[in-house]
């Protein structure tokens, strides 16, 4: 894509929020970004698990996958503490738009709104990770956490992913939601995508992302 990166190599752990891999939405989640790959498969990666990053580039530092579980079960502890909730009980959050923000690994996404609950628990676990694995002092600046669902991987052009989310809103594939106010309809914050007006994340999986996507491999998993 014009200005941004253009293969498809990550490297370092990651934390990935997870919806249940038998629900509904990451079915539907599965077939959308199957079919977006069919229809660019000399540009895209092969398929990837359905998640959010919760925390990402952290290849910049010494850490294993047993002490990135650890840290992150005291992240989840202490959210969920804060929460006054027990474990199993998750928590919901709705979408914002489908869109691209031009660059392999943001081509074509689902943008997540910026609930509470997960901007709170990105905290915490970004915190409680830089505690215990400090980045080097040269270390650029974390940008603003932008929470999202990827759908397709992929080097096309900008303008080539507009187009193809500008498709998929005329097959309905993504609604703006609306709402009654005094019986006329005005339009509602965010979409739905597949009918579902918000993901259910269920756990947040450790995951070493080295290589390209398809040589990705989930090595912990921490209900939420």
């Amino acid at each position: 894509m014009s200005g941004a990166t253009t293969t498809g190599i990550f490297s370092g752990l990651a934390l990935w929020l997870v919806p249940s891999p038998d629900s509904a939405f990451t079915a539907a989640v599965k077939e959308e970004s199957s079919k977006l790959r069919a229809a660019n498969p000399e540009t895209s990666s092969k398929e990837v698990g359905v998640h959010a990053t919760l925390l990402a580039g952290l290849g910049d530092r010494d850490i294993s996958g047993d002490r990135l579980r650890d840290v992150t079960q005291q992240a989840v502890e202490q959210w969920r503490k804060e929460r006054e909730v027990e474990e199993g009980f998750g928590f919901c959050v709705g979408f914002e738009d489908v869109v691209t923000r031009g660059s392999y690994f943001q081509c074509i996404l689902i943008a997540l709104q910026k609930d509470p609950h997960l901007l709170r628990l990105n905290q915490i676990a970004r915190g409680l990770v830089d505690k215990h694995f400090q980045p080097p002092p040269n270390a650029a600046k974390p940008g603003e956490y932008f929470p999202h669902i990827s759908l397709l991987y992929s080097s096309i052009s900008t303008q080539e992913a507009h187009d193809q989310i500008n498709q998929m809103k005329k097959e309905g594939i993504f609604k703006d939601l609306v709402e009654k106010t005094l019986g006329q309809e005005e339009q509602g914050k965010g979409i739905s995508f597949r009918n579902f007006g918000e993901v259910e994340f269920v756990a947040v999986d450790v995951y070493d992302c080295t290589a390209r996507p398809e040589e990705w491999v989930k090595l912990h998993s921490i209900p939420l």
